[in-house]
């Protein structure tokens, strides 16, 4: 349990799933951001899918009170079948919930301040009966993903319907909601922009890595590129497809090389990845470093998404040379040609991978260049600082 002090403020965080463990992105951001708030003390509220997660109990000592609230998926499915007539974001009727909405309620009087993990909780705060200082952790631009995603070749009828659909939903909401926050806080500028937020209303948190977790260990030779990522995600999954068929077969045809998928994966997008000649999967791992053996290369070919992609940070402090789409880049200020690689065609991808693969002096050159940029950029250590200022700002003007 986190230790309390005399007038210690008390911190109230919500979370549309379930932080544990830390599998995705948002959920490791939401994590660092309790971790880098521990002098305070917190309490986190949360909904919940599935009874194990219900049932799991964290011995991290982060948070001083926990509050789940079970929300199974078929409710959830009803909530956005009963929304599709009305303008509201469906994101916002998948993560309904009265009894959400009433332990908030009952949470609110107890606290100094609330921070809404994405507009999924931000609704609940800005319904809140109370005035209280709060924060938007909005992270990135949601509607900017879903545009991409909509104008993606590829995807069914449907897939391409409900996503310009929801788009136009989010890209209002997204647009406003953040007048209900004294504090909105981004990942990048790019989203930033995108939504025409003005700057002084938005306060941009980037990523980080824990360099511990990461670290600095260049291989000095290998067959294999990686990718790493939670195949639950649609971004993940159509990065990899596109990896697959529109960039490794010229590799395979060229060299030895193989494809290795790191990360969370179901059974039938194993089987479905596996079924191509060069590439493994290992499913979910307890430590990432452990599985880049003979890693000489990783990947971010993602062609829709928003914010900072967790796994270029991930592979430069590795010390595994980056080859990433323009998309990728997005929100990051590393430079192409000195801290990692992007590519505009697959043609491009295939002869960056190709030079890597064969010239090791290439390979430790940027390995050195991307790990010190993101010690100058990307550590959490530093960015625990900037979080922590934030919020001593926010409860000292509000």
């Amino acid at each position: 349990m986190a230790l309390m002090t005399l007038g210690q403020k008390r911190l109230l965080i919500l979370a549309p799933r379930f932080p544990y463990p830390p599998l995705s992105g948002g959920k490791l951001f939401l994590l660092h951001v309790a971790k880098a708030l521990q002098d305070y003390r917190l309490t986190l509220l949360s909904l919940c899918s599935t009874r194990e997660e219900m049932e799991f109990e964290p011995d991290d000592g982060i948070f001083a009170e926990i509050h789940k609230v079970h929300l199974p998926a078929l409710h959830s499915y009803w909530s956005v079948l009963t929304s599709l007539a009305r303008p509201r974001p469906l994101q916002l009727a998948y993560y309904e919930s009265s009894v959400y909405r009433r332990k908030l309620e009952e949470l609110a009087p107890r606290h100094d301040a609330v921070f809404a993990h994405l507009i999924r909780t931000g609704q609940y705060v800005i319904e809140l009966k109370q005035s209280l200082p709060s924060v938007l952790l909005m992270a990135d631009a949601i509607s900017l993903a879903y545009q991409r995603m909509a104008n993606l070749p590829g995807s069914s009828l449907l897939w391409h319907f409900l996503f310009r659909a929801e788009m136009k939903r989010l890209s209002r909401y997204e647009r406003v909601s953040p007048e209900n926050f004294d504090q909105t806080w981004l990942h990048s500028d790019v989203d930033r922009r995108f939504l025409e937020l003005k700057e002084k209303a938005v306060q941009i948190i980037p990523i980080g890595v824990d360099l511990d977790e990461f670290p600095f260990t260049p291989a000095p030779s290998g067959n294999v590129v990686a990718f790493i990522g939670n195949m639950s995600f649609s971004l993940n999954l159509d990065a990899c497809r596109h990896f697959i068929r529109d960039i490794l077969p010229a590799l395979t045809t060229s060299s030895d090389i193989r494809f290795r998928v790191i990360g969370a994966c179901s059974q039938a997008v194993r089987r479905e990845l596996e079924q191509h000649a060069g590439v493994e999967v290992t499913g979910t791992v307890r430590n990432i470093a452990d599985a880049v053996d003979g890693v000489f290369c990783g990947v971010c070919p993602v062609r829709a998404g928003a914010g900072i992609q967790n796994k270029i940070l991930n592979y430069l402090a590795l010390g595994i040379p980056c080859v990433t789409s323009n998309v990728g880049l997005e929100g990051l200020s590393a430079v192409d040609g000195r801290e990692l690689f992007v590519y505009d065609r697959p043609e491009r991808a295939v002869q960056i991978i190709l030079n890597l693969l064969g010239d090791s002096g290439l390979r430790n050159r940027m390995a050195e260049n991307g790990r010190r940029f993101v010690e100058r950029a990307h550590d959490w250590k530093m960015i625990h600082l900037l979080i922590r200022e934030q919020v001593k700002n926010l409860l000292a003007t509000t």
